[in-house]
């Protein structure tokens, strides 16, 4: 077997294909025997004519594959390859799988257990909400939530799996040291200590335009199905739905207005039945085999704690799950708003509410 820099060696040659690389791998020759193979013979074995004639800067990319495996370890990741035992079993299974994993974190055999939650970047606070429903009961069940760290539909499960303390994997498109903005490498941190980071592009490579439709193939590929909360017409989303098609994967959709441009994507993937419509995260976990346990969440009847205050259970009574704004809550109660603020923190206390931007409340 090659060893790693040796096959990001192969791997980094112009214009190589992943299945040009495992057919040379798959031949059982040394390195060196490839690297000496006559350009009929690298033909042969599927390399374009760019590849072959890479073979003569051999020396110098083995000598840049070294000091990535050098890069990694300083970083603290870890470089798979698809011959590596813990390489994500799914991905092995698509059409084209990356030869080479950057991964910040851990993977975990368990992580087969896994969906995908893709939208928009400009979500809505339904968007929002609904994504982090989904990533929340997902991580009750067992079930770990793949997506793409990106602003919006993306960052809002991610931070909703973090906060369920489930796993919860990024795949990105850049080098995993060219995260950006800010914002997201901070949450990619975060994520590697409770999942990982994993991206097919080495240290030092920013992200361009052109890399993200392959980020998003994986995505779909080490997915039993992808959710898609929001999205247009046209978007990231509906690339990563369209590769989880052609990859025979389940595609689900989450409905909304048809007056919304968000939903139009959506609302399109189930008119044409290329989605599953689903209505709550149960849907999904049913159809792929996964369940909730018994003992997640408030009982289906929704009735709160019996220990609440007397203040608790009114604010309770009159929250649901679209977001309402202090003064509102007080004028339907009957509240001041001390009052009302003493008992929102309590129940936020409880995991019964939760406060947005602006001074917005919802149940929980």
């Amino acid at each position: 077997m090659l060893t790693t820099p040796q096959l990001i060696a192969l791997t980094s040659l112009p214009g190589i294909t992943s299945s040009a690389v495992r057919g040379l791998v798959e031949t059982g020759e040394d390195f060196q025997t490839m690297v000496n193979a006559t350009p009929e013979e690298l033909a042969a074995e599927g390399l374009r004519r760019a590849a072959i004639e890479g073979m003569v800067n051999m020396e110098r990319l083995l000598q840049q594959a070294e000091a990535q495996t050098q890069r990694a370890a300083e970083f603290g990741g870890t470089i798979l390859h698809f011959w590596s035992d813990d390489y994500p079993a799914r991905l092995r299974q698509m059409y084209a799988p990356p030869v080479i994993l950057y991964v910040h974190g851990t993977l975990l055999p368990e992580d087969d257990r896994s969906i995908a939650i893709v939208g928009t970047r400009a979500a809505t606070m339904y968007g929002r909400l609904t994504a982090e429903k989904y990533a929340e009961e997902f991580c009750a069940a067992g079930v770990t939530v793949v997506s793409g760290l990106a602003r919006g539909i993306d960052q809002y499960a991610h931070a909703a799996a973090l906060r369920a303390n489930g796993r919860t994997i990024a795949v990105i498109a850049s080098g995993l040291d060219e995260i950006s903005p800010s914002l997201s490498a901070q949450m990619a941190r975060k994520i590697a200590g409770q999942g990982a980071v994993i991206s097919e592009y080495p240290f030092g490579v920013k992200a361009i335009p052109a890399y993200f439709p392959q980020r998003n193939r994986i995505i779909s590929g080490m997915t039993a199905g992808t959710v898609v909360v929001e999205s247009d017409q046209k978007g990231g989303a509906m690339i990563t739905a369209s590769f989880a098609l052609d990859q025979s994967r389940e595609v689900f959709a989450v409905p909304g207005p048809i007056s919304s441009p968000k939903s139009r994507g959506t609302n399109g993937l189930i008119r044409t039945d290329r989605a599953r419509l689903t209505q709550s995260p149960v849907d999904v976990l049913d159809a792929l085999g996964y369940h909730l346990p018994a003992a997640a969440g408030i009982a289906p009847s929704g009735e709160p704690p019996a220990d609440l205050t007397l203040f608790e259970r009114t604010i309770f009574d009159a929250l649901d799950g679209e977001p309402r704004h202090v003064d509102t809550l007080c004028e339907s109660t009957g509240l001041t708003s001390s009052e009302a603020l003493v008992a929102l923190l309590g129940l936020e206390f409880k995991g019964l509410a939760r406060q947005m931007a602006g001074k917005m409340f919802l149940r929980r």
